[in-house]
């Protein structure tokens, strides 16, 4: 048996929203990254659309996931990445959308920028950045966005598990 990070559930999101839980889930494999530059800065994408930040990353289109997150890393960050180890793996089970997303967090180091802007259209049209934080500004933006959540104050579904899920791998990371 996958031995998990953490496992996460609609009613650990929100307490307060009671979602009748689907008969069946379909899974969704996503992967994402903590990234260092040479200043010791972890890249964190944001949009102001919905105003969170979050760690690079995204759905899997093979098998190959340290492929994957390298590739996503090139469309979000810009950035050519050197992938050094696994983080962990959470699982959540999202009853809105009736998906189980399971989530393999890496931990790598920037290459080199890229030259070619090589985001998704979606992603262009999004306004999706890159911001670069110190550990410090890491762990307080992502205590302020739990908070949000905890409080209901974050009103894009997904990108509240997010965040949450994106604060378990940042604590494994820096245990």
């Amino acid at each position: 048996m996958k031995k998990y990070l953490k496992i996460l559930k609609h009613s650990d999101i929100f307490p307060d929203n009671k979602i009748k839980k689907p008969k069946k889930f379909t899974n969704r494999q996503t992967v994402k990254a903590i990234i260092l530059n040479k200043k010791g800065e972890v890249a964190l994408v944001t949009n102001p659309i919905h105003k969170q930040y979050l760690l690079p990353g995204g759905g899997v289109e093979n098998r190959n996931f340290k492929k994957e997150i390298i590739r996503e890393c090139l469309e979000e960050i810009n950035q050519e990445v050197k992938i050094v180890n696994a983080v962990g793996t959470t699982k959540e089970f999202r009853d809105r959308d009736a998906k189980t997303y399971t989530t393999t967090c890496f931990l790598g180091y920037v290459i080199k920028k890229t030259k070619k802007d090589m985001r998704t259209e979606s992603e262009i049209k999004n306004g999706l950045r890159v911001v670069w934080v110190s550990k410090k500004k890491l762990q307080d933006i992502f205590k302020k966005q739990n908070n949000k959540v905890k409080s209901g104050k974050v009103n894009f579904y997904n990108i509240a598990f997010n965040i949450v899920r994106d604060q378990f791998f940042i604590s494994e990371w820096l245990k």
